[in-house]
């Protein structure tokens, strides 16, 4: 089972937190790694709106 956390990574990139949790969430759900999107699931959340959330 594969699991995430949130670190800050915004800090000195000239992100807002929510840009950089937008980013990271669209680099982890890239087609090529997750089999089209099949690969991919949320706990509590749309995982296709998880960044808003």
């Amino acid at each position: 089972m594969a699991t995430t956390r949130i670190m800050p990574l915004h800090t000195g990139k000239g992100r807002t937190e929510s840009r950089a949790i937008s980013d990271i969430i669209d680099y982890v759900a890239n087609p090529q790694k997750t089999d089209h999107g099949r690969l991919i699931t949320g706990y509590e959340c749309d995982s296709r709106t998880a960044d808003a959330e």
